[in-house]
């Protein structure tokens, strides 16, 4: 690796910790802000595109219930091994492995195929896939 692709490395993971925790606290314009103005996110049964798009998503009621018995809830998405490609100076793409706790324990996990682009200075998410590998059965996701 470049000197500039080890500084770019290091930008890179902060931001895509950045975007994780904003997506965790439910932080609507922080995690917008993590895309690209014509970003998109991609999910396994919709795909949101354009920056504003991804905010209103974010501002929607979660697709995670709220815990039956009314007690707090909460999701924490820890990442783990992350894997950057750089296509050029101002391109990159990674595979970051996931996995996300909440009351129930270890409640699933999966990856994020991001491509990245440099604008201005700052890496942004220009395309997110992520891919959820296994669910626990008793996972907030199946709560409803």
């Amino acid at each position: 690796m470049t000197p500039a692709q080890v500084h770019a490395l290091a930008e890179i993971q902060q931001h895509l910790a950045r975007c994780t925790q904003a997506g965790d606290a439910r932080k609507a314009r922080t995690y917008a802000e993590c895309f690209t103005t014509d970003g998109v996110l991609e999910l396994a049964h919709q795909t949101i595109t354009g920056r504003e798009a991804i905010h209103a998503w974010m501002t929607a009621p979660s697709v995670i219930p709220p815990p039956a018995n009314g007690a707090p809830g909460f999701v924490s998405h820890h990442l783990t091994t992350c894997h950057v490609e750089f296509g050029g100076p101002d391109e990159a793409t990674a595979r970051t492995y996931w996995l996300v706790t909440s009351a129930a324990g270890i409640d699933h996990n999966g990856f994020y195929l991001d491509r990245l682009q440099c604008r201005s200075d700052q890496w942004l998410i220009a395309h997110r896939k992520p891919r959820t590998l296994w669910v626990s059965p008793t996972s907030v996701l199946h709560q409803s």
